[in-house]
């Protein structure tokens, strides 16, 4: 592909930076759209829109995001951009799939029918199918919501130099914090070309910088951000409340039921007493966390380890969002807005737009 800037060289021309408003149907963009589409066999458009992938569209022939997003990051869009994974992924996110569909498949098949019609637990039967759907749902969401995705090349010092970084860039800029005697530190992406805004972080799986980042989550293949860490804390407190229901549906069909027909129930209670370590643990991790006002990012480069487990929970010095009250803390983290989609997959740009670029390496004036 021909970058902007090394085309408008070529050509002879000044490179300038141009930047299309976010729009949902603009008209100049349809109409080209549609010369496109009608060389394209209906069968291959649908394919496309299916799924897209970094090597799907041409840079010619793109004009809806989630067609560059997936150019510039390693985001794969499903159905039109409405859902996305990460390319390269070691299949986890179907192992987790699996993990959810087994106990429930086997319960309804093995379980349901005695437990509906021979004991008083229909109230447990159903709040067990609700909190398994709210997280089953809650997963998916978490999987392919866009967590926080920052716009590309916003701040480009120099055009016309090979896009040369001051020295500056590479430097941490420490500002007052106009709320608290905490300063506030904003970072340069060299990747992204833009300062990024307070917590946000640049995940190097997905290729791109997301709001308020926590981690990347490899059981469901996406970064756990702003705009989807409602979801991702729903997905693991609903898992272990559903384990927890299970074990007591399971333990009033063994209290009652025949020793022959007590296999399911054994097998269940036995995965579930394997199953709900990890969401437990995750779910108390991450309220102490939320209680000191740190995201799982902030506190692995705090302790400058990659297993948290073995280490407590502090509150960090010189924390812009640290108030003194736990509760008031975790309150803030966990319900936040989740803020706008400012790159939106499903939206439209103009020809030229500097935030779907893939820009070379950059370098300092240092380095020339």
């Amino acid at each position: 592909m021909q970058d902007g800037a090394v085309y408008e060289k070529r050509k002879g021309r000044k490179p300038c930076r141009q930047y299309s408003k976010s729009e949902s149907f603009p008209s100049t963009v349809q109409n080209s759209d549609s010369i496109i589409i009608k060389s394209v066999p209906w069968y291959t458009r649908f394919l496309r829109w299916t799924v897209t992938s970094d090597h799907t569209f041409p840079a010619e022939e793109t004009s809806k995001n989630y067609h560059s997003l997936a150019r510039i990051t390693n985001y794969i869009f499903f159905f039109g951009g409405r859902f996305r994974t990460v390319s390269n992924n070691k299949n986890l996110f179907a192992c987790v799939l699996l993990l959810l569909l087994f106990p429930v498949i086997l319960f309804s098949i093995c379980e349901v029918r005695h437990l509906w019609y021979s004991t008083n637990t229909k109230a447990t039967v159903i709040l067990f199918y609700y909190s398994w759907t709210l997280c089953f749902l809650s997963f998916i969401k978490t999987a392919t919501t866009d967590p926080g995705t920052l716009p590309r090349n916003i701040h480009l010092p120099q055009l016309r130099n090979d896009y040369e970084l001051p020295s500056e860039y590479y430097s941490i800029i420490t500002l007052p914090s106009s709320s608290t005697n905490s300063p506030i530190q904003l970072k340069y992406c060299t990747t992204c070309r833009i300062w990024r805004p307070l917590r946000a972080s640049h995940c190097s799986t997905c290729n791109s910088c997301i709001m308020t980042f926590d981690h990347h989550c490899i059981w469901v293949n996406n970064c756990v951000g702003q705009r989807n860490y409602r979801y991702f804390l729903t997905f693991i407190y609903s898992a272990v409340l559903t384990i927890i229901l299970l074990v007591i549906n399971c333990s009033v069909r063994l209290s009652k039921g025949s020793p022959t027909a007590k296999t399911p129930s054994l097998l269940l209670i036995c995965y579930c007493g394997v199953g709900i370590w990890y969401p437990l643990i995750l779910g108390i991790y991450h309220i102490f966390l939320a209680g000191t006002q740190q995201t799982t990012h902030e506190y692995l480069k705090l302790i400058k380890s990659g297993n948290p487990i073995c280490h407590k929970v502090v509150p960090t010095e010189n924390n812009p969002f640290l108030t003194d009250s736990f509760f008031k803390n975790m309150i803030l983290l966990m319900c936040q807005p989740r803020g706008h989609n400012v790159v939106s997959a499903r939206h439209y740009h103009r020809p030229g737009d500097w935030r779907f670029v893939k820009l070379p390496l950059p370098h300092s004036f240092e380095k020339l």
